[in-house]
């Protein structure tokens, strides 16, 4: 099924929107309450929509844009999409829409995505289209950028991070629990990788990822992307 997206400023939702994402993060996630989700939310700039062929939400990832240390990082918060739209790769055309977007509008600022990952498949966009990430099973992480995750990670997570993952005072966990991964992607080198760093994300931890933003960093499918997104924008 083929999705449908947009991206809007999170002042822009509706309580009828935000109603619809919060009952379909209910779907997937466990430790969520209505409060929680509008604090968590209220934190970000834009939110990405998906939209199925009834034009229902069928997913959406919240994101913030911020300064850092004179880097502008885009975070990507929660992310969420209907098990019967996985595998549909309007999300990713759409993110990297809206980071080419900003992208151009920050030429002289190296862009960074910095992701926090409580399961698998969102571990997995990184190696898809980017070659150069970190945390990667191909190599340790350079000493100077595991310090710029560090710095990064207390000014965004506080003491909530710890040893390269974001624990939680009150998670969010998978209600897939750690049945989230089927036994055939277990011998993944990057599944195996993310069990290998983040072995209880089913009780909610996340993983901290980094990555720039840059053409030179694309992979093949990452250039398929953005050769589409410059026709777009």
């Amino acid at each position: 099924m083929k999705l449908k997206s947009s991206v809007l400023k999170i002042s822009e939702l509706s309580t009828e929107n935000k109603q619809d994402l919060f009952q379909l993060m209910l779907e997937v996630y466990d430790g969520i309450n209505w409060n929680k989700f509008l604090s968590d939310m209220n934190q970000k700039n834009y939110i990405l929509i998906l939209y199925n062929k009834d034009n229902a939400i069928a997913g959406f990832t919240t994101i913030q844009v911020f300064d850092f240390e004179n880097k502008l990082i885009i975070y990507s918060g929660d992310t969420v999409i209907e098990e019967d739209s996985r595998g549909d790769i309007e999300l990713m055309r759409a993110w990297w829409r809206f980071s080419y977007t900003i992208q151009e509008k920050n030429p002289a600022k190296q862009v960074f995505w910095l992701l926090i990952s409580k399961g698998w498949r969102t571990y997995k966009f990184f190696p898809l289209f980017l070659k150069e990430i970190y945390p990667t099973y191909k190599c340790n992480t350079p000493e100077e950028i595991q310090k710029f995750i560090d710095r990064l990670s207390h000014y965004k997570f506080g003491d909530s991070y710890k040893n390269g993952l974001v624990i939680p005072e009150y998670p969010d966990k998978l209600k897939s629990g750690k049945n989230d991964i089927p036994e055939k992607r277990r011998e993944d080198k990057d599944v195996k990788f993310f069990l290998e760093k983040n072995p209880d994300f089913y009780k909610g931890n996340e993983l901290v990822c980094l990555a720039e933003l840059s053409v030179s960093n694309l992979t093949k499918a990452g250039l398929k992307l953005l050769h589409g997104v410059r026709n777009a924008i």
